[in-house]
């Protein structure tokens, strides 16, 4: 509601939501589940934040910290103060690195153990909360007249009043994730608030929630599983439409949310992560997609390597290559290799020149260029991507200059790196988007050739034996989401369990 004043001052002294409670009504509680990986210092933040809300502790029954770095949480001077403040309510485990669907499927299964919280809450820990939110998914979900999934929007941790994204959906066309229906990104609260933004008010349907901020029930837990064990990427996605099927709805909750750093100030599909896309998001089409083969997903795929390939970003084709291998590898690789892949991932791209960051620019040699591309403007239109594609295409069977091999022909910001620009090029010395230098991109003929003719073979592999690999996935979904599952990689990487400033293996 709003309140204004015409001509005469206006005090509000109280105001609140209310609802009737129902007969045989009780309160639910909750454990927070938050996995962090060498980020002591946002951990203790949570700590901090968490303990000084008297509201909160009331109905938390633990504060669940997945430690799975090497600078480690209770080595940090500040942690004993901190833990104090929570007592037996804070348990901190440490183990070995396995992602976020790791960590979050540790606290899935200590809540469960414990026994004693109606929901759990994941967080991501380089998140800026507020309480608030925390009090709101509880009291919703508490009037849920079924168990229901609620979670929180994200704003964006640079820009306060920026609404990042309100709600998410997959579209299964295409077999990839999209801001809901009828929402818009990035929209400013600065610019324009609530009675000023018409699309807001209605009601907004969501798929799932991002793990940023987002509370389940612990009998939907039990009922549909733990995470998808992949790492990193889908794990959120894949759990929200594997919850749909078994009848369960996700809401993002309007006025519940958290700050988190947007997506848009990074490039994750050309780093240690592009495995991670591809893998994850074929497993998560194979395990739940309703088109025939995938719709266009595989369609997409192969060109999203293509794409790579006219930009000589031979290494995140490398590891996508290699994703595509795992799937066709079946169900079992998923927990096997769950602690081990990002390893060999970053082996591999230390291989590729375009994954070889350097900080120091000037030990480059000089740009031979004046920074100008050809192709300057992204395409307008999709016959416009196609014949720019075509071109860049051909452009490989064209011998590779001598004198981009021996200086970067442009130097290109990250903001500007795409592939209309890269494809009409020999070399370019890219910055990487997170400013900590700079990669030279070189073209190579026969890179080009044998990774085409890879992906080609392996989309060509999985297209044909589609339909025998959704069931494989489908099948053995309740398997590798389970309990028992998790809890065998669980023991496989444990390190120790700290709790009450006891540590115990």
């Amino acid at each position: 509601f709003d309140l204004v004043a015409h001509g005469t001052p206006v005090a509000l002294k109280s105001a609140g939501w209310s609802v009737q409670e129902p007969e045989g009504f009780v309160p639910g509680t909750l454990s927070i589940a938050v996995t962090t990986f060498n980020r002591p210092d946002y951990a203790l933040r949570h700590i901090g934040t968490l303990a000084g809300d008297s509201g909160v502790v009331d109905i938390l029954d633990r504060f669940i910290l997945v430690d799975q770095g090497t600078d480690k949480v209770r080595a940090q001077p500040q942690f004993e103060e901190q833990a104090a403040v929570l007592g037996d309510r804070l348990k901190v485990i440490e183990q070995g690195n396995i992602g976020g669907s790791g960590g979050f499927s540790r606290g899935m299964d200590e809540t469960l153990k414990d026994g004693r919280s109606k929901y759990v809450m994941l967080l991501d820990d380089d998140v800026s909360i507020e309480t608030e939110g925390i009090l709101r998914a509880v009291n919703f979900a508490d009037f849920t007249r079924t168990p229901t999934i609620v979670g929180g929007h994200m704003f964006n941790l640079y820009e306060r009043s920026v609404l990042h994204t309100y709600g998410e959906q997959v579209d299964d066309g295409r077999y990839f994730w999209r801001p809901a229906v009828n929402t818009k990104e990035a929209h400013d609260f600065g610019a324009s608030n609530l009675r000023t933004t018409p699309w807001m008010h209605r009601r907004i349907d969501v798929d799932y929630n991002g793990w940023w901020m987002c509370m389940i029930p612990t009998s939907i837990v039990r009922e549909v599983g733990y995470a998808l064990p992949v790492f990193i990427k889908w794990d959120d996605a894949e759990y929200g439409i594997r919850a749909k099927e078994h009848g369960i709805t996700t809401v993002t909750l309007p006025g519940d949310a958290v700050w988190h750093m947007p997506w848009s100030e990074k490039d994750d599909t050309i780093d240690w992560q592009a495995y991670y896309h591809q893998r994850n998001r074929w497993v998560a089409a194979l395990s739940h997609s309703p088109r025939k083969k995938g719709g266009r997903m595989p369609f997409e795929s192969i060109a999203v390597d293509v794409r790579h390939l006219i930009s000589m970003q031979y290494s995140a084709v490398e590891v996508r290559l290699k994703a595509l291998e795992d799937v066709l590898s079946g169900p079992d690789h998923l927990h096997a290799t769950i602690a081990d892949r990002l390893d060999w991932v970053r082996k591999t791209r230390a291989g590729f020149t375009d994954a070889q960051i350097t900080p120091d620019l000037h030990s480059f040699p000089r740009v031979l260029g004046s920074g100008e591309v050809d192709a300057d403007h992204e395409p307008n239109y999709v016959a416009e991507s196609l014949v720019r594609a075509a071109t860049g295409l051909l452009r490989q069977l064209r011998p590779v200059r001598d004198d981009a091999m021996d200086n970067p022909q442009v130097a290109v910001p990250a903001v500007e790196a795409r592939w209309w620009r890269l494809a009409s090029l020999d070399s370019a010395l890219v910055s990487s988007s997170d400013g900590s230098g700079a990669s030279w991109y070189k073209r190579d003929r026969k890179q080009f050739g044998s990774m085409l003719l890879r992906t080609v073979r392996l989309h060509m592999k999985l297209m044909a034996e589609w339909d025998n690999n959704a069931r494989r996935y489908k099948d053995a979904l309740p398997e590798f989401t389970g309990q028992q599952a998790w809890q065998e990689t669980f023991a496989a990487v444990s390190v120790e369990d700290y709790e009450r400033g006891e540590a115990k293996i």
